[in-house]
């Protein structure tokens, strides 16, 4: 029996009581009518308390279980005022109807709020699991799919993946490769044929040269989970660890997580957090600072914790240990919706099965580059989930637990955001435009009710993630994906198995700035809600009595389009560099230059950054030689190079690296030397990489826990709002400049050096391009439809 388990499920059944009976008063109180005066009391004491006690909720669960008490109780109240005495008369029945919409979309943020605070009342703060001798281990394989990934990304993924710390004959790592499978081989593009075939052959070699199995299959069918389902009939493996292509793993992902399966026989799942090398275009576009956590950080740090205490903890793609047997149990990896992940996770869990989640990054991924990728990433997010909620609806699943509905149904509604995001967006337009009453309101109603209300909601989000989000961030990163994601919204609650899964690509190379071929649906809802602010003053002028209305609305719409100006920023794709990469290293190495047969020349050097095709290095002290001469520059010229790392621990992985200049570059820390390793040594390179750069989870535990910075509630709505203002003139800058740039970059495309010229003008015409059409990879080098 698992002890731990019982504990836990106890641990639940007692919060959700103790919820329950504070509903109770909860909904008394907030049902007993008042005066304006008394309600104006209340809700200073209200904020004034939630103040208060704001700096202790992460530190005392009676108190955070107080606070959300607190912030219901008005909640609910500002609910039931808004029902009975806000909604005008049914007899003008266009205002009425918009009147509705917007309750509507009240009443379910607030049902969202009621999940919200369930799901982050007590987050999980696991224990290490019991240590397992070397002979009881279960075995592992370690599945990594692919598609259309490039071969380097590839190579340093499968890397890592034989260096994690495990027996290794009970570890087989496998490429699952989707992209040369016969279907495509024998594809009736030729094109297409010839390029599958060959990445066959290369990546069947990388896996050869690396000990990994390759598999493949005939067709492509059922996407992600087709390719693992059809990788798992020829394993035999325990458990198996899914990595996505570009999910590199520490060295200690096995033996952090095995151990909570042989604890607990009935354990199917142990998910990790996806942590990113790289910043998302959004934050690196409206030019967020680098202390500034990450979009996925609430999810993975407080929201799963959450999930994982009410037993909802689900699949998240990658990163995450699987028991076979309940995988097999439900008939392998789930492939109704395009979110195989989370499906699978729900049919197991309604057999009985139990998760957890290990809030302990041990992978470096990489997000999408650009805007445009990082939209069709959100989008088959949000219409997998909506899928979810229509196909498989977890309140009428049998073998789910309530908290594991309700910790599903808070998933899955959330991707609904698109739509509850616009009609606040164009509700006050209502007014502006159509002189729509979309509520009946007094100004000291809106002082005792609203002003309140909205500023609960702050301290509240502002208390229970302001470690790690930032305030009103979530609302831009909303704004900017909800005039693209309502499309697929709307599109999948019509069809809802009409919904295709596309690989997002995330090798992307960002390296110069354009205008993203997607910005008309954004930049046109920011014109409408300047065309909001227009018309707000025309009504100021216009209908003196209706001033106060005007006030109120307007400035409604106001925090509309300085949100979504900001957001409009994320249009503007820039190649911006993190001063402190997240990749970057420091280890002692030796730079051996060889020049045309005269010997060779050690410098020593520190290694500051590992790929698989490139090395960077500071190479420490004088770089002249005993003659005089600088070594460097006659290296570059045409002679080779070595590197030698120096690794105590490794001593396999510092075997000499040959490598060519690509570049010499003097500053004030030294003399940085860019390093070119040749496809022959990428194996090498691959490997060194992988144990230099991702081999530590302790560095993905630094820029989480210690780089990132949190922000308290009136400094983060100074810095978002500011940001919102300044931001106009820029955009207005870059939107009337973009011509300009476009013919400038083109005219600087034709002083390229005629080798790379040829190598770009010369490309095969591809699959539906016209013979004078520039090709893909012409439109990437110049910036043509950019």
């Amino acid at each position: 029996m698992n002890i731990s388990g019982v504990v836990s499920r106890l641990g639940v059944s007692v919060m959700v009581l103790l919820w329950l009976l504070l509903m109770v008063p909860i909904l008394f109180l907030a049902s007993v009518p008042t005066s304006i005066a008394v309600q104006g009391v209340l809700a200073l004491v209200t904020v004034g308390l939630l103040l208060v006690v704001k700096p202790f909720v992460h530190v005392c669960l009676p108190i955070r279980f107080g606070m959300l008490a607190v912030a219901s109780f008005f909640t609910l109240r500002y609910w039931l005022w808004r029902l009975t005495e806000t909604l005008p008369s049914p007899e003008e029945p266009l205002s009425f109807a918009a009147a509705i919409i917007l309750f509507g979309a009240e009443t379910f943020t607030v049902g969202l709020f009621f999940l919200t605070a369930l799901v982050t009342a007590d987050p999980t703060d696991p224990e290490p699991p019991a240590r397992v001798r070397v002979k009881d281990v279960p075995s592992v394989d370690i599945l990594v799919p692919s598609y259309n990934e490039a071969d380097e990304l590839l190579a340093v993924t499968l890397a890592a993946a034989k260096q994690i710390n495990y027996p290794h004959d009970k570890v087989t790592v496998v490429l699952c490769d989707d992209g040369g499978t016969d279907q495509r081989c024998n594809h009736s593009d030729p094109a297409i044929a010839t390029e599958s075939k060959a990445r066959r052959a290369r990546l069947q070699k990388l896996c050869s040269d690396l000990g990994v199995v390759y598999v493949t299959r005939a067709r492509n069918e059922s996407a992600k989970a087709g390719n693992l389902n059809s990788a798992l009939q020829n394993l035999s493996g325990e458990l198996f660890l899914v990595l996505d292509a570009d999910h590199v793993p520490s060295r200690d992902f096995l033996i952090r997580t095995v151990g909570y399966f042989v604890e607990n026989p009935r354990l199917f799942l142990v998910q990790t957090p996806h942590f990113f090398i790289n910043r998302d275009p959004i934050e690196r576009n409206i030019g967020l600072p680098e202390t500034c956590p990450s979009e996925n950080e609430m999810f993975y740090t407080t929201i799963h914790r959450g999930l994982d205490r009410l037993g909802g903890a689900f699949f998240c793609g990658s990163a995450a240990l699987l028991r076979r047997r309940a995988v097999d149990e439900v008939g392998g990896i789930s492939g109704e919706t395009i979110t195989e992940d989370a499906e699978t996770a729900l049919d197991i869990h309604a057999r009985g099965w139990e998760s957890k989640y290990l809030d302990q990054a041990m992978i470096g991924g990489l997000q999408p580059e650009t805007f445009a990728s990082f939209i069709q990433q959100r989008g088959r997010w949000a219409t997998g989930m909506i899928q979810m909620l229509i196909l498989k609806n977890p309140i009428f699943r049998s073998g789910l637990s309530i908290t594991q509905r309700l910790c599903y149904l808070n998933s899955m509604s959330f991707w609904l955001f698109p739509l509850i995001r616009m009609i606040f967006l164009i509700s006050p337009l209502f007014y502006m435009f159509f002189g729509l009453e979309i509520f009946v309101v007094s100004s000291k109603e809106v002082l005792v009710y609203i002003l309140p209300y909205l500023l609960i909601g702050f301290l509240v989000q502002s208390a229970l993630f302001s470690k790690v989000r930032w305030p009103q961030i979530s609302e831009v990163y909303e704004i900017a994906q909800t005039p693209y994601l309502l499309r697929a919204i709307i599109g999948t609650v019509l069809r809802p198995r009409a919904a295709q899964f596309k690989v997002t690509v995330k090798e992307e190379e960002l390296d110069h700035a354009f205008l993203s071929p997607i910005y008309l649906p954004l930049l046109g809802l920011t014109l409408l809600m300047l065309l909001g602010l227009i018309a707000g003053g025309y009504r100021w002028i216009a209908f003196p009595g209706d001033r106060t209305v005007v006030q109120l609305v307007g400035a409604w719409n106001l925090y509309n389009f300085l949100l979504t100006s900001l957001a409009l920023r994320a249009v503007f794709e820039r190649p911006r560099r993190l001063l402190k990469p997240r990749t970057g290293v420091s280890v002692p190495a030796s730079l051996h230059l060889i020049s045309g047969g005269e010997g060779s020349y050690p410098l020593d050097a520190t290694i500051l950054s590992a790929g698989a095709k490139s090395l960077i290095l500071r190479v420490d002290g004088d770089t002249r030689g005993p003659d005089g001469k600088d070594r460097l520059n006659e290296a570059r010229e045409g002679g080779a190079v070595e590197v030698h790392a120096i690794l105590t621990n490794e001593p396999d992985l510092a075997a000499a690296l040959p490598a060519t200049i690509a570049s010499v570059r003097s500053g004030v820390e030294g003399v940085t030397v860019n390093l070119a390793i040749a496809s022959k040594d990428m194996i090498a390179a691959s490997r060194l990489a992988a144990f230099l750069t991702f081999g530590d989870s302790a560095r993905w535990t630094f820029f989480r826990k210690v780089h990132s910075r949190g922000r308290g509630l009136f400094s983060g709505l100074v810095f978002v709002f500011s940001k919102g203002i300044l931001s106009l003139p820029t955009t207005v800058y870059d939107f009337l400049n973009e011509p300009a740039r476009r013919k400038a970059e083109l005219e600087t495309a034709t002083h390229v050096p005629s080798n790379e010229l040829a190598n770009v003008v010369s490309a095969p015409v591809q699959p539906g391009q016209k013979p004078n059409e520039p090709s893909p990879e012409a439109e990437k080098y110049f910036g043509v439809g950019s």
